[in-house]
């Protein structure tokens, strides 16, 4: 699948720079401070993945990658269907620093979710964070109310809608399927989260 991202511009995930090494590094020791047990303070976070768009009128999707570049993109209705723009940009390293303590501090991978089915038109927002030990993801209804999953679902709002001040890399009509070069598959995520 293409990748948005342009080798030349320095934004290809996995660029192995000075200063996105310095990132990474800083990332790694921030999550290994403060963890609870032994296996906690071995992890690395590598993904975080927001998909938070409705079928009907659209909303955002966000992917970041472990040395802090990501790319947003931000959909919304157009003539005939909905229409996106993409955005690849650097999450700043005190942003990085704040959500992963945000995932730490409202236990992020031993969050669960009641399972139910969604009522008619209700939107859906699901979270997906890869680690080097295990891999979770979480879904969450509109109508619901979750004060661990909220707090990290703000934060990468904000952090979403900082990507506009990035570099525009694509717009046209929405492409569900579409990810950064490195991402797993956007259906592979939604199943992890699809109620049983």
């Amino acid at each position: 699948m293409k990748s948005c991202a342009h080798e030349r511009d320095g934004y290809t995930f996995g660029d192995n720079k000075m200063k996105t090494q310095t990132v990474l590094l800083t990332l790694i020791a921030l999550f290994a401070v403060g963890c609870t047990s032994a296996q906690d303070a071995n992890q690395t976070v590598e993904q975080i993945v927001l998909f938070d768009v409705h079928g009907m009128y659209g909303g955002q999707n966000l992917w970041i990658a472990a040395d802090g570049k990501a790319v947003c993109c931000f959909v919304g209705e157009g003539e005939s269907s909905l229409q996106e723009t993409r955005y690849e940009f650097m999450v700043s390293a005190d942003n990085l620093a704040s959500l992963l303590e945000l995932i730490k501090k409202h236990n992020f991978f031993s969050m669960r979710m009641k399972e139910r089915y969604g009522i008619p038109d209700e939107a859906s927002s699901n979270i997906f964070i890869k680690s080097d030990v295990e891999t979770h993801a979480v879904m969450k209804w509109g109508n619901d109310t979750h004060r661990d999953f909220d707090a990290i679902y703000q934060f990468l709002l904000q952090i979403a809608e900082s990507g506009k001040k990035g570099k525009q890399t694509h717009r046209g009509p929405f492409d569900w399927d579409w990810k950064p070069d490195g991402f797993p598959e956007n259906k592979t995520i939604w199943d992890m989260t699809r109620p049983r």
